[in-house]
């Protein structure tokens, strides 16, 4: 017989092939196309003849694919006809691009699947006929390729290619399953020595690492002459191979990109002589992955990675995903790939460049090396990966390359990566240039005072200040305290109420010659006497209710009510203020859980508002709302842009400040102009109903999520989203919020500032990769207040002389010269593997139907979001399973009638609850459906489900939480667990569940749930 009723079984790379087809991720990125051209026209009867003479000789382009007990099998089949077509010259790629991007239907386990290849003929209008066959790479290798174009234009010349044997094939199959079964302990003992590949890869641009196939843009790769003679010079010094020197350059590059562990899969032949002339999958993914010191020589990393390729090939033919025990099976073993023919291109008439429709991984690498040259292509998913930022992967591969090769022996960080024009805009990352006065926004203010003195300068609720009045209380204040023992230099406590006094006390500090030192009333006292002690704080300038918390303080309270501590004292400027001098220290949460004081200069403070101005414009017609409490660094800007301009700023009472209607009125009723905020203190704010106001509205404190972007500048005048941390003084940056916004960035430097986004090493990161934001300027804090080693830590001086601060914040810098805020450095975690930014998960739920503030927090090991504004879960659930990938998806979601914040209007996230300890929604608390009679006993189905995998992974000793792949499960034990699940109790479990919840418990949870839902 030729075969076996239940047909030839599939090698492990199929399995694992066929089990991507069948979870639906891999559209048409296993389509492998061979292109003969003829030169004159030909018939259909000849074309027809030819097609069915090349599957006569390779009946696995006829063959179907039957699942028998989850386990796929191949049995043969009848080919599909012909595709006779006529197309124009111009249009002929497009049409075979249009062909190639239509996949193969993989739907239902049930029944016969395939013929797994198709042929098209397209008579071209100039004379040629293009035939392509479209093979699934189930049957079609890249030698396969070649193979079928050969054997295609000699069937279409009239030879006779004989007849090919499926049992032959099945024999080669199984041969080559044995030695893998031989083979596997010593890959397993290989792999279990090695990293397991990343799932995620940073690059230039790219929005995030594919999990599904994805549309692929196409790019051809140029060497020059030069390059290419040096890649030939290199590998004869190196001792190794163009490939080499080839796949060493990816890994350096990715390594410059920020990634500490680099991972490419290179595609590798598993053909033997016995099968070379047959079609089907003898081929293997070996990621080859590395953990680059870029302290490295180019020359040992040559080395390093020759000496890992070749340990890798040693197990090629055994698939990795299973030898690695606990790597669930992925669409892409590798986030980067790569393949490598070396031949002449004129050999045969296959087009070895012509491209798949779809890509698995963030990049894939198409290596040809002729007589002629290397050329090659790249294929990058189009929704994920621009051109321009993949054109600047390849640009970066070329320049490192060729300066590896020109210096081998200097350090991997040290080689040159980016391209002069790219170098010119990094540097160019540099704020306008302003003179800096020798003053103090206290002179500032003392000059308005002299231009208006009868004008309003603060409002509140106890009345309104003029500039006459307001510089007179400030100057008695100041000698009040200067009578009391403050000298220039010293810092003050303040501790006040949302009173036009505090803007009155906070200016007599400064006429002091002193150093104002926030302290909220709303703080605990514990905190306030820290602050005040570590500060080394002279006494405490306040309101007497406020202050009373700090009565056990050995410090003095001076009171600030009505001013009569004062009265006496005269109206005139009690001492020089010194430009040099301190401004302010202002305490900041510490990572260890200890406050610290950033020290704030008069320079560094004048240079703000200066900048501020330059940006959205200032003059005595400007009237500002004081929102903010005065412990939180932003008030500065509040109180000193309007008045060291003659503008106003009105005081919010409390109440304006904690209720969004209160807050609305105050805004109509007083005629404010400028109006700084938190986006949490916006969306207080819109959500109270606020229809608008023509004001120049400030956000920041916070990322700006663009659902609130979006709904919010409709309403304003201007929306300028500003960013900065407490140690750059107020604001390092700023963006206009355009009209119609797509994207949220926090813009360029302002005036005198400079940003710089550098790699661990302090080194620049290319336009589109994700590193570490630093600042300098004029706006640099002095340090924290004696503190010299966090100082020293924080501030940092660079090779080329600049002092700098390090932010902690991750970012990116856009094609356009926007700095793109990815989050904190402290809320990237990792989890099972996966890099996770905490506020990418966050943007995507404020996205979701209702949702008006997210947040997301990780509670023993999982992740929990935390929705406001939504009475039902289930459409929250429903979006994020379609933007995020499953690994970022939260177990938990806990509805909350607002998200905590801190006494700056900040996110609290570690006020967050704790979810449901049985990790149910915390939602309107309805209980589960009963299970009905119908089902098996949960104890019943707990060993059904347990014998099941007893069964598949031959492994007595398995507990309820063990994981699947840490049993050595892979994609065939998968289908076959399933299939059995089916069998015993009439539910299919999605394969899905496999990735998220890879246990028995997991398990029996799906099947009980599915139950309920049918029943």
């Amino acid at each position: 017989m030729e075969q076996a009723p239940t047909g030839i079984p599939m090698s492990p790379a199929q399995q694992g092939l066929w089990f991507a087809e069948r979870t639906g991720t891999a559209a048409a990125a296993y389509l492998v196309p061979a292109v003969v051209v003829v030169p004159e026209p030909m018939e259909q009867t000849a074309i027809d003849r030819a097609w069915t003479t090349l599957v006569r000789r390779h009946p696995l382009l006829a063959a179907l694919v039957v699942e028998t007990a989850g386990e796929p099998r191949l049995v043969r089949g009848e080919p599909v006809p012909v595709a006779h077509r006529t197309v124009g010259a111009a249009g002929l790629m497009a049409g075979l691009a249009e062909e190639l991007a239509v996949g193969f239907d993989f739907a239902g386990a049930g029944r016969a699947v395939g013929p797994l290849a198709r042929c098209v003929a397209l008579r071209v209008d100039d004379g040629r006929t293009v035939m392509m066959i479209v093979g699934h790479h189930l049957v079609v290798d890249a030698s396969g390729r070649d193979l079928v174009g050969t054997d295609l234009a000699a069937a279409l010349a009239g030879r006779d290619l004989g007849a090919g044997s499926l049992t032959h094939i099945g024999e080669l199959v199984q041969a080559q399953s044995d030695r893998i079964a031989q083979a596997l302990p010593a890959a397993r003992a290989f792999w279990a020595g090695r990293p397991a590949p990343p799932a995620e890869v940073l690059m230039p641009g790219l929005a995030a690492t594919p999990t599904v196939a994805e549309p692929a843009t196409h790019l051809d790769i140029e060497w020059n002459p030069r390059l290419d003679a040096a890649m030939t010079a290199g590998a004869a010094e190196l001792g190794a191979t163009r490939f080499e020197i080839l796949l060493a350059g990816v890994h350096a590059v990715l390594a410059r990109y920020g990634n500490t562990l680099t991972s490419v899969a290179v595609d590798v032949t598993t053909r033997r002589p016995e099968t070379a002339g047959e079609l089907g999958m003898w081929v293997n993914e070996v990621p080859v992955t590395m953990s680059v010191d870029l302290q490295t020589s180019f020359a040992d990393l040559v080395r390093a990675v020759r000496a890992e390729a070749r340990a890798a090939y040693a197990h090629r033919e055994v698939p990795p995903a299973r030898a690695r025990t606990g790597l669930p099976p992925r669409l892409a073993l590798a986030p980067v790939s790569t393949s490598y023919l070396r031949l002449d291109p004129s050999a045969s008439g296959v087009d070895r460049l012509f491209a798949t429709a779809s890509v698995r991984a963030a990049t894939h690498l198409h290596f040809i090396d002729t007589p002629h040259g290397l050329t090659g292509r790249m294929h990058v998913p189009t929704r994920l990966l621009a051109r321009a930022d993949a054109e600047r992967f390849a640009a970066h591969l070329r320049t490192l390359i060729g300066a590896g090769l020109a210096e081998p022996d200097r350090a991997v960080g040290e080689l040159d990566l980016l391209g002069a024009a790219e170098r010119a805009a990094l540097a160019a990352l540099t704020g306008p240039a302003l003179p800096r006065p020798s003053t103090t926004v206290l002179d500032q203010v003392r000059a308005a005072a002299e231009r208006t003195p009868d004008a309003p300068a603060v409002s509140g609720v106890d009345g309104t200040l003029s500039y006459r009045e307001l510089v007179a209380g400030a100057h008695r204040v100041g000698h009040g305290l200067r009578r009391r023992g403050v000298a220039a230099g010293d810092v003050v406590g303040l501790c006040a109420h949302r009173r036009t006094e505090l803007v009155t006390g906070l200016l007599g500090i400064l006429a002091a010659g002193a150093a104002y030192l926030p302290l909220d009333p709303a703080y605990p006292a514990e905190r306030s006497a820290f602050i005040a002690a570590d500060a080394g704080a002279k006494l405490v300038l306040g309101h007497e209710a406020a202050m009373t918390p700090l009565s056990g303080l050995s410090l003095e309270l001076v009171p600030l009510d009505a001013g009569a501590a004062f009265a006496a004292e005269p109206a005139t400027p009690p001492a020089a203020t010194d430009p040099d001098g301190l401004a302010y220290v202002i305490y900041t949460s510490g990572s260890t859980g200890r406050p610290k004081g950033v020290e704030i200069g008069h320079a560094a403070l004048v240079n703000l508002v200066a900048a501020m101005g330059e940006l959205i414009g200032t003059g005595p017609a400007d009237h500002w709302l004081n929102l903010t409490s005065v412990s939180f660094d932003i008030s500065g800007l509040e109180i000193f842009a309007p008045l060291t301009a003659g503008g106003e700023v009105t005081v919010a009472a409390d109440a304006a400040v904690r209720e969004g209607t209160a807050l609305a009125r105050l805004i109509g009723d007083t005629g404010i102009t400028h109006v700084q905020a938190t986006p949490s203190s916006w969306q207080l704010l819109l959500d109270a109903g606020w229809d608008g106001a023509p004001v120049t509205a400030l956000c920041g404190g916070e990322p700006l999520p663009l659902p609130l972007a979006r709904r919010l500048r409709p309403l304003v005048g201007r929306l300028i989203n500003v960013y900065g941390p407490t140690e750059t003084t107020i604001w390092s940056t700023a963006a206009e919020v355009p009209p119609d916004p797509r994207r949220v960035t926090i813009g360029g430097p302002i005036a005198n500032t400079t940003l710089h986004v550098l790699d661990a090493g302090m080194r620049p990161m290319p336009v589109g990769v994700p590193g570490e934001l630093w600042i300098g300027g004029a706006g640099l804090a002095r340090g924290y207040r004696g503190r010299p080693d966090l100082t020293a830590a924080g501030f940092v001086t660079d090779p080329s002389g600049r002092r700098l601060y390090r932010t902690g914040d991750r970012v990116r810098l856009g094609m356009d010269g926007d700095i793109e805020f990815l989050g904190r450095g402290d809320d990237q975690i990792k989890l099972r593997g996966h890099r996770i930014e905490l506020g990418e998960i966050e943007q995507a739920l404020l996205g979701a139907p209702g949702v008006t503030q997210a947040a997301v927090a990780v509670w023993s090991g999982e992740l929990v979001a935390y929705v406001v504004g939504v009475n039902e879960l289930a459409p929250v659930r429903a979006h994020i399973a379609r933007v995020l990938p499953r690994f970022m998806i939260p177990r938990d979601f806990v509805r909350l009638e607002r998200l905590p914040a801190t006494p700056n209007g900040k996110l609290d996230r570690g006020a967050l609850p704790a979810p449901a300890e049985d990790g149910a929604d915390l939602d309107n608390g309805a209980a589960a459906p009963a299970a009905t009679a119908a089902e098996p006993d949960p104890a019943d189905l707990t060993r059904i489900v347990t014998d099941i995998w007893r069964e598949v992974l031959r492994e007595d000793r398995i507990k309820p939480d063990d994981s699947l792949f840490d049993l050595g499960g892979h994609s065939l034990t998968i289908m076959q667990i399933t299939a059995r699940i089916l069998d015993a109790v009439g539910v299919e479990v999605p394969f899905d569940l496999f990735f998220d919840t890879p246990t028995i418990d997991g398990v029996v949870a799906c099947v009980e749930e599915l139950q309920q839902e049918d029943a």
